[in-house]
């Protein structure tokens, strides 16, 4: 049973025609363990991180032959570990070292099983007095005198490579994952709480133990692989530490498969390169578990996050808006030829204008904001609804999306109602995206939303998470994956089989955006550490100075090296606070407040407060329009 070297379309192969299997076998270095795999030798089970595996040419595509009995099931799950199909046909005895033990294997055997016309039998170790219903499924050691087999010796496996590894390895030696003591290896089962894996219960393999305090290891997991190329992250091998190191240890890190928090003390692989990392069981015990979402990416009813660029997420919120505009007429507003008499718009109809048209005679073209949903109108929507005389303009989509609507949030079946305030200062919060706003809202159970996001998908599919995300009304604090925000009481997109969340204001964020700190990139969204791999120091926020934690969400640009922190940072920085606002509206009186009118604005400088005192940078604001050129807070102004 011994191994050759060939070659195939230039690719090494190391083959063995062992008498196990009637085809010729060949060694997977890298074998992927798959659920339910067992040797063949010692019926245990196979596990990735110890993948020297032995199978069936016909199934690995490495044999010449074409014979279609290949693809049957006993080939196809016929494995062998390394050290079982390399085990000697003959060893001495390891209870009477004067007699030799002869190697029994399934495929032999059960030719003379057959024979005798029997499928099993019980046999009894000599060793261990355990009794083994065997079937043509492992191997064992047996007696044999004058060529013939008899009946009354035999030897477990588990028992000759508890023996023969005893004869080969010191009882006493320093392991690198205990230096500071001596450890000592015990070959009996044990019950114990392994240092490395964490698992406590009755272990069947040998072990090392301290002789001096209580570190106490499995001997597999003792002998694990310092680097390994695992299937679940194939970019690079992961290494094995003892400890998560130093350098990492500025913030919490998380398992990357089971989602838990990594203590600093316990053994993982991780890959310094993309800042992943793993429980040592994770990694070892690992069975595909991340399988279940792969084929999620494909659903075409489910939208697929992140979109590319800012005007990708401008298009998709009209695109959801637009899908509700279409669902039912709307009733609450009055159509005469080419105006309406909308709503939110008491004073005057709107007309239908041509956007192209208007934007020609319009001084400033920023002012042309809907004041439906407060998004940009661009030159080409085409026609749009407007009162020219009161600066108040509405994307078709809009004026026409019905005042009662069925919303995409939690169970089926609940409906909310738009409403809108009439003074253009006073602010709602929603509770999608948890941003000031002061355009239509609807309100569902006592909430108020904004009507970009009442109108999202129910599901959504982000490439951040395996799973797709279902849109629901968080009871319980949860903190968003992406940018760390308490989420209570506000609609999350949540994942139903993981403890995942993200929050309203970071799902919609678009992969590209422009920054004026960096007018020559664009900056990237960086939601997976590994997408920003070999950046060999950590990531320092530009606004507030700050390490980002990349188990979070940031900007990124890969040729300046500058990041920014996803919430509040990214968006202080590039004038993006209060966007869901519409400024610039005037004549406000407000007699108990100020004897001059007011101007809504966005305040750019540092000033405080007439009425309170309270400084208001970047806070929007209510303006003098006279020469005494006060502010006064939005707080204050509700108050009067």
């Amino acid at each position: 049973m011994s191994a050759k070297i060939s070659y195939q379309n230039s690719k090494l192969y190391i083959r063995m025609k062992h008498s196990s299997h009637e085809h010729e076998l060949i060694l997977n270095e890298i074998y992927i363990a798959r659920d339910g795999d067992l040797c063949r030798g010692c019926s245990e089970q196979i596990f990735s991180y110890n993948s020297f595996v032995y199978s069936c040419s016909r199934i690995t595509g490495a044999g010449t032959s074409t014979d279609a009995s290949a693809d049957n099931n006993s080939c196809a799950s016929f494995l062998l570990h390394k050290n079982c199909a390399e085990l000697p046909e003959r060893i001495q005895n390891p209870a009477n070292p004067k007699e030799l033990l002869h190697l029994c294997v399934d495929y032999s055997f059960s030719k003379y099983l057959r024979f005798l016309e029997l499928t099993s039998f019980n046999i009894e170790c000599d060793i261990c007095d355990r009794n083994i219903s065997w079937s043509p499924k492992q191997f064992f050691y047996y007696r044999r005198n004058e060529n013939r087999i008899t009946f009354d010796g035999y030897v477990c496996l588990n028992c000759v490579m508890f023996r023969t590894q005893m004869s080969l390895e010191d009882r006493k030696f320093r392991h690198p994952s205990h230096y500071q003591h001596m450890v000592s290896l015990i070959q009996q089962p044990s019950s114990f709480k392994c240092h490395a894996c964490n698992v406590d219960d009755n272990i069947k393999h040998m072990s090392y133990r301290c002789t001096r305090c209580q570190f106490w290891v499995h001997k597999s997991c003792a002998e694990a692989p310092r680097t390994f190329q695992f299937r679940f992250h194939d970019e690079h091998p992961l290494i094995l530490s003892l400890s998560l190191p130093q350098v990492y240890r500025k913030f919490e890190q998380y398992c990357g498969l089971c989602n838990k928090k990594l203590s600093r003390l316990v053994w993982i692989y991780y890959c310094p390169k993309c800042r992943f990392f793993t429980h040592f069981q994770c990694a070892r015990s690992f069975k595909g578990i991340l399988d279940d979402g792969e084929n999620e990416n494909y659903d075409s009813e489910v939208e697929q996050l992140p979109a590319p660029d800012e005007l990708s997420v401008t298009l998709l919120r009209e695109k959801f808006i637009k899908a509700k505009s279409t669902q039912n007429n709307n009733a609450s507003i009055l159509s005469s030829g080419n105006e309406i008499q909308h709503w939110t718009h008491k004073e005057h109809p709107l007309q239908l204008i041509n956007v192209n048209e208007l934007k020609n005679k319009q001084d400033d073209e920023l002012s042309l904001l809907c004041d439906g949903c407060i998004q940009s109108i661009r030159t080409d929507e085409g026609q749009i609804y407007g009162c020219v005389s009161c600066n108040f303009f509405m994307h078709k989509f809009c004026a026409e999306l019905p005042k009662r609507i069925k919303v995409n949030i939690g169970r089926a079946g609940l409906y909310a109602n738009a409403n809108k305030h009439s003074e253009p200062y006073k602010l709602f919060y929603c509770r999608g995206c948890g941003e000031g706003c002061n355009g239509i809202f609807f309100k569902l159970g006592g909430f108020n939303f904004h009507i970009g996001c009442v109108t999202l998908p129910k599901m959504i599919k982000h490439e951040a998470h395996r799973h797709k995300l279902k849109r629901v009304l968080v009871r319980e604090p949860k903190d968003c994956k992406a940018c760390y925000k308490l989420i209570l009481m506000k609609v999350s997109h949540k994942c139903e089989q993981c403890d995942y969340h993200i929050c309203g204001s970071c799902i919609m964020k678009p992969s590209l955006v422009k920054h004026p700190w960096d007018p020559h990139h664009p900056l990237q969204l960086i939601y997976k550490p590994s997408m920003v791999s070999d950046h060999v120091h950590d990531f320092n926020c530009e606004f507030c100075s700050k390490d980002i934690d990349t188990n979070y969400w940031f900007y990124h640009c890969r040729a300046c090296d500058i990041s920014f922190h996803l919430f509040r940072c990214f968006e202080n920085s590039s004038h993006r606070s209060y966007l869901n606002v519409k400024f610039g509206a005037t004549g406000i009186v407000i007699d108990k407040l100020h004897p001059h009118s007011l101007t809504f604005v966005l305040n750019k400088k540092v000033r405080v407060c007439e009425k309170c005192q309270k400084k208001q940078l970047g806070e929007p604001v209510l303006e003098c329009a006279g020469p005494c050129r006060s502010i006064f807070c939005i707080s204050c102004a509700e108050m009067q």
